[in-house]
């Protein structure tokens, strides 16, 4: 369980150079967030429960059934672009019945515990495996899991 903690009011305002950089307000509270849970989780719990809210934002932001990839990627893109959280380029892996998912220009918001902004990912496991397993013919028990990422940019795939 996480102690209450006080968040000064002035945390949850961005500040001049957050504005400056065309950063959404909302960074600053995430940042907050992020250390707040790094302070009083183990990671693998902390990527747990990011893992959750990420479906839980599938949830919350659902995406029509679709009967294409194309139409589907599109849609995710949509929905990305809102919050500038990148974008997504979807394909069916060759070698396997699996969704590869390339998510390309990832939120980079570093913390003291985080310094490549790390926190995101297993948030956009859990929005990617929401999304698609809402769609016709998904396997809802099935999750998003990630392969590999980089600097601005993740690989995960969906399947076997």
């Amino acid at each position: 369980m996480i102690p209450e903690a006080a968040i000064p009011e002035a945390a949850l305002r961005p500040g001049p150079q957050a504005a400056a950089e065309g950063q959404p307000a909302w960074e600053t509270f995430v940042r907050a967030l992020i250390e707040t849970l790094d302070a009083h989780m183990p990671p693998e719990e902390r990527a747990l429960l990011l893992r959750a809210i990420g479906g839980r934002i599938a949830a919350l932001s659902p995406l029509p059934p679709e009967a294409t990839l194309s139409v589907l990627e599109a849609r995710m893109n949509e929905r990305l672009a809102e919050p500038r959280w990148g974008q997504v380029a979807l394909s069916l892996d060759p070698e396997g019945p699996a969704l590869v998912l390339r998510h390309e220009r990832l939120p980079v918001l570093p913390t003291p515990g985080d310094g490549e902004g790390g926190w995101i990912l297993p948030v956009l496991e859990g929005l990617h495996g929401g999304w698609i397993a809402a769609q016709p013919g998904a396997e809802p028990s099935v999750p998003a899991r990630l392969v590999s990422h980089g600097r601005g940019g993740a690989v995960l795939r969906y399947g076997a």
